[in-house]
């Protein structure tokens, strides 16, 4: 049945380019506050969900994730958009964490249960014993001096270049500022801005409780991101080709009698008045037309140029149990985290043994190494960590590495990250490279889908959807914490 508008008028038509978590995010927000629009999601891979994705390896059937995608506490719009969805359920919440170090007993890492933000943590520092005394009084030091410091005055600086300012040293910085930051952004301190280093600290652990939580998923991305979160947006009226690759995207002819934009596929061309150009941020150039990027003011060319940051996921399949811990945090060593397989990703198919799941950030070392020497040394530090590991024999292996995991945010980057808003009311831009205030995570995704939606409506004359501004700060964070004048997701 068509729907029409609220004046009886032919419906608006949006396309929106590209079926990951921005693309969906955006779809998502436009069917909830605006149905009464046609949107239609374009997706060039049989399924939904770009990098957050599974495969069904060839050695042993199973269906496991490219890499493991792991949300917190502080993710307030992807975690609101999957309730909104009814995926609340598909995602385990944990409040504690587990560092291991080859040389030191494992440190466990919990929030105090008394003590408010940004207090709360405090005392589990203190147990992260791989650290000296000196070291935890640096970190204490440079925490209280990054509360204090706003992101505005941290502008053009790496986040090692103010942390030696900050008066952490060498050794610090590598066993606990890095630790976090090259897991969280994909990039050690020499490289990232320290204003997405803040952000990470800041919304990340100290101004909520509960924002450090892990969330993780209990099945497949495959399943979670490119079967029940499509088929919820379905359900909301929304359109989504799958397997429909956008040649270009440009101005309509006269001849075509539409006024708008049109979406050039496999089997013509397409008007619609609004359009989200929701794909990675070195593919943009391939989708919008040179004509149209002039006249909207993009810079597809130096989008592209971008530097890109590698994740690599080392997939194992042992004979037996190694950990009974369902992930854990590893230091000092090549790999970076361990995941179990959630029991509720268990399949028919999952007959090649208990499988785990190491994860490598910023793994430009990894891509240098031959497979069977990366495997060989990851199954070496999974034995020191978990002594049952030893005695495991190892079934099956592979080493799945993405070149362009996430883009690696410099500060020159974080300059040039664009508006979501283009020159031309008709053209809104969507991923985790749009101008969000957060760097290339999961939730940065969704908060550019739901500012695409807003600006969308705003074109439209519409109220724009409402962005989560993320967990509440209390009254001491509030005192403690130095806040930006503006909510940078505020469009």
């Amino acid at each position: 049945m068509n729907r029409s508008d609220r004046h009886g008028e032919t419906p608006r038509k949006v396309a929106i380019v590209g079926g990951g978590l921005a693309g969906m995010a955006a779809a998502h927000a436009l069917a909830t506050v605006a149905p009464d629009l046609q949107v239609t999601l374009f997706e060039s891979r049989r399924a939904n969900g770009g990098r957050a994705g599974s495969f069904v390896d060839p050695s042993t059937g199973d269906e496991v994730d490219y890499c493991q995608h792991v949300a917190m506490g502080c993710c307030t719009n992807l975690l609101g958009m999957l309730a909104e969805c009814g995926l609340a359920d598909a995602w385990t919440r944990y409040d504690s964490l587990t560092f291991h170090h080859p040389d030191f007993v494992p440190s466990p890492f919990s929030a105090s249960r008394w003590l408010p933000a940004p207090l709360h943590l405090l005392p589990t520092l203190g147990r992260l014993r791989y650290l000296t005394s000196r070291q935890k009084h640096e970190i204490r030091r440079g925490t209280w001096l990054l509360m204090r410091t706003a992101s505005r005055r941290l502008a053009g600086m790496t986040a090692a270049e103010w942390l030696r300012d900050a008066g952490q040293s060498d050794a610090t910085i590598r066993d606990y500022w890095d630790v976090v930051l090259v897991s969280a952004l994909g990039e050690a301190s020499q490289a990232v801005a320290m204003t997405a280093a803040r952000k990470v600290f800041v919304d990340g652990f100290l101004a909520s409780r509960g924002a450090s939580d892990v969330l993780i998923p209990r099945l497949p991305l495959g399943e979670l991101f490119g079967k029940r979160l499509p088929d919820s947006l379905r359900a909301q009226g929304v359109a989504i080709r799958n397997r429909t690759a956008v040649r270009s995207v440009g101005f309509a002819s006269e001849a075509s009698g539409h006024g708008g934009l049109v979406i050039e596929i496999g089997d013509g061309t397409l008007g619609f008045d609004q359009v989200v150009v929701a794909v990675p941020w070195h593919q943009l150039g391939k989708v919008v037309d040179e004509r149209l990027a002039a006249i909207a003011g993009l810079c597809p060319r130096e989008w592209s140029a971008f530097p890109a940051s590698p994740i690599s996921g080392v997939h194992l399949w042992f004979d037996r149990p190694i950990a009974a811990a369902p992930h854990a945090v590893l230091v000092g060593t090549l790999a970076q985290w361990m995941f179990s397989r959630p029991t509720e990703a268990v399949t028919d198919s999952s007959r090649a043994g208990h499988y785990y799941q190491v994860v490598i950030s910023a793994s430009r070392s990894v891509r240098q190494i031959p497979n069977d020497l990366v495997i060989r040394q990851v199954v070496e530090e999974l034995g020191v960590a978990f002594p049952e590991a030893r005695a495991a024999r190892l079934l099956a292996a592979r080493v799945v590495t993405d070149p362009q995991a996430v883009f690696s945010v410099s500060p020159a980057v974080e300059t040039a990250r664009p508006e979501t808003a283009t020159r031309l009311a008709s053209l809104h831009l969507a991923g985790d490279f749009v101008r969000t205030g957060w760097p290339a995570t999961m939730e940065g995704a969704v908060i550019s889908g739901r500012q695409a939606a807003a600006s969308v409506l705003r074109a439209l004359g519409r109220p724009p959807c409402p962005i989560s501004p993320g967990l509440p700060w209390g009254m001491l964070a509030r005192w403690l914490i130095r806040r930006e004048a503006v909510d940078s997701r505020a469009i």
